[in-house]
């Protein structure tokens, strides 16, 4: 009996969207669809979509301190992967990284704090 391996990557869609729809429009409608998609974080196709198909459009809308959050988890993280890789490489860090390392350690712990403070 074969295994089937996983070969990664996106799985496949259950229903594949194969048939395309063009809308004429003014440039200043196309604009103001543009920014209504925008505000319900959709891309202009999902919003046209939503919209023909009558269903409520839903604004889904992200506190701008999780946005905060996450660009300086994200800035972290990059920065220790940074100097995982230099380490798993047999280099050894120097004065300054290592500084930037506690820094790192630092604002993680602060993070963790703030997140966990902030909640219910």
């Amino acid at each position: 009996m074969q295994v089937k391996r996983n070969r990664g990557g996106r799985p496949r869609k259950q229903v594949k969207k194969t048939e395309q729809l063009a809308v004429m429009c003014t440039p200043v409608d196309r604009l103001v669809i543009k920014a209504k998609a925008r505000e319900a974080n959709l891309t202009i196709s999902e919003y046209l979509l939503q919209a023909g198909k009558g269903s409520p459009i839903k604004i889904k809308h992200i506190p701008r301190e999780i946005l905060q959050f996450t660009g300086r988890i994200n800035h972290t993280a990059a920065l220790l992967n940074q100097m995982a890789r230099k380490l798993n490489c047999g280099l050894s860090l120097g004065e300054m990284e290592r500084l930037l390392l506690v820094s790192c350690l630092e604002t993680l712990q602060k993070l963790s704090s703030e997140i966990k403070s902030s909640l219910p």
